[in-house]
């Protein structure tokens, strides 16, 4: 009885403790960061309840909590922390979260580092920021988002092409865009377009040289290293991710037209005309068209825009994954279906991506293939553009009363209808790719590993283009036209073989001395064809076979293959955690060239925050300095570009045959290397109130020389063109970033950056005869060059004659001004870019926004040229289209002596404005300053309380719009976006009619995974 009593008694005595440590109690302490300092702001939550609060200035808190009650620490970009309130003081040492700080940051050749460690400029854009706005390619998705990292959009349809760029230009002539790296793998800006955006990890961006300085010959214009995802390390079951996008997409901006003259020439109405030199709109009825429908004489404002259709994107994926901690598995699923603003233009494509991976004992796997198919389908671009047809329409026609896909019944005698075209000119592309990578590590022991990653790539596109033809039945001026129809089809492939071998070193040489080093090899093999055929007249209309040509048939075919090897060593020494040293060598053998390269680097980081104690004190949390000088190549050279080649003599007529060849008359240098570029960095990365405030800071320059260029040689030499090593080019710039989050709770969160990038390259030789260089394909007498002196690009064409004071000379004799060849008209790189991004969390909805601003160039509006053409520009306009005396004009009296216009005039008809004026490139060139919002994006979490009685571990559906808006100067009266361009080379600055209208989209995404 005793013992059972005595056994009752400690129940109760257990009970009693039990229920007094229940008991609530006030839990005080002090929260401090890894240098022992104080962290106010600090948000301290009892583990499943509403009850929390914050720490003070000096990091102090309070909060009343049972013995048994687990406290949660949370604070931004520091792990978050759980510890149980057995004690009522508690002292807390948060520890930084930052993937970066845990040395997950992945560099050249895959090789992964802290960022302390790294001695250039690097920005991380991780997954969801890339995918905020729901962009079809990773490329958009990125825009605004990088300071130094420019990415035009260079045409607006189904499928947009970008141009990549970090830190502007370096080479005059050759490939300026930054090298992509794709798990590893040297890969294409193509290559990362065609990726499903959802199956990015994270795209490590690497501004500087020094970053890839290990890519030798391909490295001269920085790197941006992308990251595929992975599996999961959840073994209990399968993560399923489903995520569909809608996006609708309209014309979201036409040019502004003058309304004052209607459908004519020469003054008179003319119904079969394409332009507005007609006589004043006076709104009577008048016939219009080739059937000559009697409509009002009009203005009717965007009176082509009913042609365009409101165009959609559907994008889906579906990904499921898995693993453990030694094997993970993620197989994904994307389609995307776009249908264009232009009716029947459509792009689709198709991605199939799987990753695995499995590490037994001392040797590890990893792998992940992608498969790609896409089919692009469009109107126009054979004999012309549907744009370039449609800015022709007079102000007074109603298009959408000639959509009959007939000719004889258009709007004007002069050009082909655009309802016509659209179904009798047409492009098709269908494309496929492959692309392997396969890793595999082993051990050695703790300190020595070794790695090798090999790559196969193919690709395989097949193109073909029709053109149905149309001779006109009903003369109304001269001869009839005729109009002969065509028909080419294409195939290229490639083949692209890449291999990496690396032997990876780790020691603690000391207690504070690290070693680590890479040395490897690399090889790469790259293989091009491509088959084309043309010809004109199609005997049956319809059918689309080259034997179905009555013309002679123009086959091209091309084959290209080139090899390269490489040796490379890296080098990272490490002190007390606070001073790095970086050195990396690399020497290339290509096969294009005949001497090998070498390129060497250096970089040194230091850390003044971990190196003496309290430094910065309570403010200054983090610093980190770092400097770098490598030496880099520039690639940019043709397979056989140094060989001596012969051509097929069939354009050189008698006494050649068809199958005669002739040396070719474009030659280069046997000794051709590649371009060099030597840049030294700087860097500075502080962070203040433990990462409230962030202010990175990059300067650069970079000495370019080595530049291929072509010449003109002497005439006897026999040749027309060479191409040498000869030009220089000094780049400079920098960049200015600032982070800072104002407001910071468990409900609420703000935070926003903003980046500033400036960069200029100057010419400071050109050639030996030579200080000007034109720069890829002009657009009549309006492009590119590189100019001694002068920054680059530079945009030059034919100007007004001006006196000293800059007044226009006019001709006293026929009242026009006068013109000057060979005009600088200004440069074609903005002065500076402008970025903001910002975050703002309720809870659980979030708004994003993504904003930049550009000014300081100029660019060639090809728009407004066919606009005056047409008379449909409000210039055309101007003075009743009456003679008028020129502004600010002078002119010569004697040689040298100028004197104030105030008589003689310009005759200000359409004459004047078809003649002289489009002769003078300068009325084109106009302000290219662009304020855009790039981005918009509202999305919603559901609280994993809700999910719950779902089984769906998480949902959110968001809302998303792409170039909202876009504020640009008055001169800029709406002809096009300022950064679209006819090509993605040099030619920067050149936009053409041909494209189509700027666009915006707007759109809704759901994401669930179970």
């Amino acid at each position: 009885m005793k013992t059972k009593l005595n056994g009752f008694l400690t129940l109760f005595i257990a009970l009693l403790v039990q229920i007094s440590f229940a008991q609530e109690r006030m839990v005080t302490g002090t929260v401090m960061d890894v240098s022992n300092q104080p962290l106010p702001g600090v948000n301290v939550l009892v583990k499943g309840s509403n009850v929390g609060t914050q720490t003070d200035f000096e990091g102090k808190f309070s909060i009343k909590a049972s013995s048994t009650a687990t406290l949660i620490f949370n604070f931004v970009g520091l792990k978050t922390q759980e510890i149980v309130a057995s004690s009522t003081t508690i002292t807390v040492k948060m520890k930084d979260d930052a993937i970066e700080l845990e040395g997950l940051v992945v560099t050249a050749l895959g090789i992964k580092r802290k960022p302390n460690e790294i001695t250039t400029a690097t920005q991380l854009v991780k997954s969801a920021e890339l995918n905020q706005a729901k962009a079809t390619n990773a490329a958009l998705g990125l825009v605004g988002k990088v300071s130094g990292l420019q990415i035009n959009t260079i045409n607006n349809g189904v499928n947009p092409q970008t141009r990549i760029q970090l830190r502007g230009f370096r080479s005059i002539s050759n490939n300026n865009e930054a090298l992509i790296v794709i798990n590893g793998v040297i890969s294409t800006a193509q290559a990362f377009t065609e990726l499903n955006p959802e199956i990015i990890e994270s795209v490590n961006v690497m501004k500087g040289a020094n970053g890839s300085a290990l890519y030798g010959k391909d490295g001269a214009n920085g790197v941006i290293i992308v990251t595929t995802k992975r599996g999961t390390k959840n073994t209990e079951k399968f993560k399923i991710t489903l995520n569909t996008t809608f996006t609708a997409e309209e014309a979201s901006m036409f040019p502004i037209l003058q309304n004052r003259f209607g459908q004519g020439y020469q003054g008179a109405q003319d119904f079969t005309e394409n332009t507005n030199w007609g006589a004043e709109l006076d709104g009577s009825l008048q016939p219009t068209g080739l059937e000559q429908t009697l409509l009002p004489y009009s203005f009717i404002k965007d009176n082509y825009k009913p042609f365009f259709t409101d165009g959609s994107t559907l994008l889906n994926s579906i990904a499921i994954a898995t693993g453990d901690e030694n094997s993970y598995l993620n197989f994904t699923l994307g389609n995307q279906k776009t249908d264009g603003i232009i009716p029947g233009d459509q792009f689709t494509k198709n991605n199939f991506y799987l990753s695995a991976g499995k590490k037994v004992g001392k040797w590890s796997f990893n792998g992940n293939a992608t498969y790609t198919t896409s089919n692009q389908n469009t109107a126009g671009g054979v004999e012309g553009s549907i744009y370039g047809a449609l800015v022709q329409v007079p102000v007074n026609v109603p298009v959408q009363l000639f959509s009959n896909p007939d000719n004889a019944t258009h709007w004007t005698y002069w050009e082909l209808s655009p309802y016509w075209k659209l179904k009798n000119e047409r492009i098709s592309n269908k494309g496929q790719t492959f692309e392997g990578v396969g890793e595999l590590n082993y051990e050695f022991n703790k300190n020595i590993s070794a790695t090798y990653r090999a790559s196969y790539r193919s690709t395989s596109f097949n193109r073909v283009e029709f053109f149905n033809g149309y001779k006109t039945e009903v003369v109304y001026w001269d001869s009839p036209f005729d109009y002969v129809s065509s028909y080419e089809v294409g195939n290229s492939n490639s083949r692209i073989l890449y291999g990496d071998l690396l032997i990876n070193f780790n020691y603690e040489l000391t207690k504070d001395l690290t070693f680590k080093a890479n040395v490897g090899n690399n090889v790469q093999n790259r293989e091009f064809n491509s088959l084309s055929v043309k010809g004109e007249k199609l005997v049956i209309p319809g059918l689309y076979n080259i034997t179905n040509i009555t013309g002679n048939a123009i086959p091209s075919d091309s084959k290209s293959r080139d090899r390269s090897y490489s040796y490379f060593a890296n080098v990272d020494l490490g002190y007390k955690d606070y001073l790095f040293l970086n050195l990396t060598a690399r020497k290339d053998w290509w096969s294009v060239i005949k001497k090998p390269s070498f390129y060497p680097s250096a970089g040194v980081s230091f850390i003044p925050t971990l190196a003496f104690p309290n430094f910065g004190g309570k403010t200054l949390t983090h610093a980190k300095f770092s400097a770098g000088l490598v030496a880099v190549g520039n690639s940019s050279i043709d397979a056989y570009e140094t060989n001596n080649l012969f051509e097929s003599a069939l354009s050189a007529g008698f006494p050649y045959s068809i199958n005669s060849f002739v040396q070719e008359i474009s030659i280069a240098d046997p000794d051709l290397i590649p371009e060099l570029t030597t840049t030294f960095e700087f860097n500075m990365n502080l962070e203040f109130f433990n990462r409230r405030i962030t202010f990175d800071a990059s300067y650069f320059r970079s000495q370019n020389s080595d530049q291929i260029i072509g010449i003109s040689p002497s005439t006897a030499s026999g040749v027309n063109s060479a191409t040498i090593n000869v030009g220089e080019t000094i780049s400079k710039g920098g960049e200015l970033d600032l982070g800072v989050i104002p407001f910071k709770t468990e409900d609420f969160t703000w935070d926003f950056r903003i980046g500033y990038s400036t960069f200029r390259t100057d010419v400071t030789k050109v050639t030996k005869e030579s200080n000007q260089i034109a720069v890829g394909q002009y657009l009549g007498t309006a492009g590119i060059a590189a100019i001694r002196g002068e920054q680059f690009p530079m945009l030059v064409g034919t100007g007004y004659q001006r006196d000293d004071n800059g007044n226009v000379v006019i001709d006293a004799a026929t009242g026009d001004p006068l013109k000057a060849t060979n005009v600088k008209l200004g440069k074609t790189t903005p002065d500076y870019i402008l970025g903001i991004t910002t975050n703002i969390r309720y809870k659980n909805l979030k708004l994003t926004g993504v904003f930049d601003y550009r000014t300081g160039h100029v660019f060639y509006a090809g728009v407004k040229d066919g606009l005056i053409q047409n008379g449909s520009d409000i210039v055309t306009a101007q003075n009743g289209r009456d003679p008028f005396i020129f502004p600010n004009s002078v002119i010569e009296t004697s040689p040298g002596v100028f004197t104030q216009n105030t008589s003689v005039t310009t005759s200000g008809n359409q004459d004047y404005f078809t003649g002289i004026y489009r002769e003078i490139d300068e009325n084109f060139v106009l302000d290219a300053t662009a304020f855009k919002c790039r981005e918009l994006a509202l999305s919603y979490s559901f609280s994993d309380k809700i999910l719950k009685n779902l089984h769906i571990d998480g949902l959110s559906l968001g809302l998303n719009a792409r170039n909202v808006f876009m504020i640009l100067p008055k001169q800029n009266r709406n002809y096009t976006d300022p950064e679209f361009s006819f090509t993605t080379g040099n030619n920067v600055g050149l936009s053409t009619g041909g494209q189509a209208p700027p666009t915006r989209t707007y759109g809704f995404n759901i994401n669930i995974t179970f």
